[in-house]
């Protein structure tokens, strides 16, 4: 028999907002989240005003309310949630704050890969990229590392070279200025699991000043992220 227990309305509804914010990608303006979760604004404010003092959600510059670091906490705690973001993310996190260099996670969708969970650098002039934008196999460093580590990918006899180059170094590079973006170049790295199968890909991106410097960021990039255990 099922007990009828009378729960607390102001959680179930704070769980409902954060439930929204999840379901967006982590992140939406004030009036999105009242008309989606059927609350007034007045009525949201005041929910959005605790779960931003106590880290649950932070907000961003353009005035979006995006789930925060006490989420990353929490999930790090609930035994056997170590999924690939909780693991990954916080390390791109900080080798952008170390590096200043833009980083981002490039996942395999069954519509192709898109990169998720985009930090900006702190620089004034740099990329901006939301999450899901789709990331071309053919035409981006992140692409160069699924064909070179991926099961799954055919690859023409004229791409057999960089892909062995790509394994042997362990990162790739594009140096093809995005279009509309001159000059800016991408670096990726394969994040690999305990049974040696490609998970994800890290990358960085940004405007590097010689050939120099894109090797001391990208031997960075790979030191960081083989530092996380599975």
């Amino acid at each position: 028999m099922t007990e009828n227990v009378q729960g607390v309305n102001s959680v179930d509804i704070a769980v409902t907002i954060l439930n929204y914010l999840a379901s967006h990608h982590g992140c939406a303006r004030a009036g999105e989240i009242a008309s989606g979760c059927g609350l007034s604004k007045s009525r949201l404010h005041k929910y959005l005003v605790s779960l931003l003092r106590t880290g649950i959600l932070v907000q961003d510059g353009n005035g979006h309310y995006c789930l925060g670091e006490a989420l990353i906490k929490l999930a790090h705690a609930v035994p056997g949630n170590q999924d690939i973001i909780t693991r990954v993310n916080p390390v791109l996190r900080a080798f952008r704050d170390r590096m200043n260099y833009s980083t981002g996670l490039v996942i395999s969708t069954p519509d192709g890969l898109v990169i998720r969970h985009y930090h900006r650098s702190f620089k004034n002039v740099d990329i901006d990229f939301l999450d899901n934008t789709p990331v071309p196999l053919h035409a981006s460093a992140a692409g160069l590392i699924m064909m070179s580590y991926g099961v799954n990918h055919s690859a023409s006899p004229e791409d057999r070279e960089i892909i062995e180059r790509v394994r042997e170094q362990g990162y790739a590079v594009r140096y093809k200025p995005t279009e509309g973006i001159p000059g800016a170049q991408s670096i990726a790295c394969p994040i690999i699991d305990a049974n040696g199968t490609l998970v994800a890909i890290g990358v960085t991106m940004g405007f590097f000043d010689n050939e120099d410097e894109i090797n001391r960021v990208a031997q960075a990039l790979k030191t960081a992220l083989s530092q996380i255990r599975w």
